[in-house]
């Protein structure tokens, strides 16, 4: 019985697991593993602050945001 419970666990965290990357796959997801990705490796290669670092990833996420989107102006 301890192993069907362990094994129920672990399809739960496999869905939660599938959950999460779909989201990642959504253009709004994407957006913002792009802004963290760009966000530590701006602070990290450029020696930015965070402040700086924040804005300039979040520029870049909004207009890929944009990009994907394509909105109708």
């Amino acid at each position: 019985m301890t192993i069907l419970n362990q094994f129920m666990k672990l399809l739960e965290c496999l869905e939660v697991a599938q959950e999460f990357i779909l989201f990642l796959m959504q253009p709004a997801g994407l957006t913002v593993l792009v802004a963290l990705c760009l966000f530590f490796s701006i602070q990290i290669l450029y020696g930015c602050d965070s402040f700086t670092a924040a804005t300039l990833s979040g520029t870049a996420a909004l207009t890929l945001f944009c990009l994907l989107e394509e909105p109708d102006f």
